[in-house]
Parts: C-alpha cells; sequence; structure tokens
C-alpha cells in the first residue's frame, strides 16, 4: 500500500511538475503560473472522473449483456429439451397408434381365420 501512494505521489508530483514547466514555457508567472496549474489540474481530475465513469458504464452494460446471454442460452436449452419432449411424446403417440393398427389387423385376421375354420367344418 505505501508504494502505491508513493508512485501515486510521485505521478501528481510529476504532473504538477510538468504543468508548472508547461505553464512557465507559455510566460506565465506568480498566481497566473499557480491558477493555470489548479485549472489544468482540475480539468484532468474531471478526465479521469469521466473515464471512470465511462468504464463503469460500460462494465455493467458488458454484465447486462452477458446476464442476457445467459438468460438465453439458458432459456434455448429449456426450449431445446421441451422440444425434444414433445418429440418424444409425440414418437410414444405415433408408436401407440401404429400398435393399436397393428392390432386391429391381427384380430380382424384372427377373425376371417375362424370365419374360415367355421366354414370349413360346415362343409365336412
Amino acid at each position: 500500500m505505501d508504494s502505491f501512494l508513493t508512485v501515486t505521489c510521485w505521478v501528481i508530483v510529476s504532473t504538477a511538475q510538468q504543468l508548472r514547466e508547461t505553464g512557465e514555457a507559455l510566460g506565465l508567472k506568480g498566481s497566473e503560473l499557480v491558477i493555470f496549474v489548479r485549472e489544468q489540474q482540475t480539468l484532468e481530475d474531471d478526465r479521469t472522473a469521466k473515464e471512470r465513469e465511462d468504464k463503469a458504464k460500460e462494465d455493467e452494460r458488458k454484465a447486462k449483456e452477458e446476464e442476457r446471454l445467459e438468460k438465453a442460452t439458458s432459456f434455448e436449452l429449456e426450449r431445446g429439451k421441451l422440444q425434444l419432449k414433445r418429440g418424444e411424446q409425440a414418437s410414444m403417440e405415433k408408436e401407440k397408434e401404429r400398435q393399436l393398427e397393428l392390432d386391429r389387423e391381427e384380430r380382424a385376421r384372427q377373425e376371417k381365420e375362424k370365419e374360415r375354420q367355421l366354414e370349413l367344418e360346415r362343409e365336412e
């Protein structure tokens, strides 16, 4: 933590020193130079605050987008499961209908066979 503060303080001093040198190069002295440095520091503070705010908004937007994508993915997964279940149910219903039709055909075949047997017995 101390090294972070040292670096931060050095950057601030360095920036203030650079601003002072820039102001002097522009021919500013005394109170004009102090006002220039303060105004430039205020502008820099405002700029960095705006950057932090913009980054926070971007992070929030990304988090919302990730959440939306996660919900959409989850929804699609559930929808796929439901469609699969419906498909399985439809397949089971078709198989049931097919089996019923086979049973009817078998009963009809057996009935015809009985009738044929009765006919043969009558002929004898």
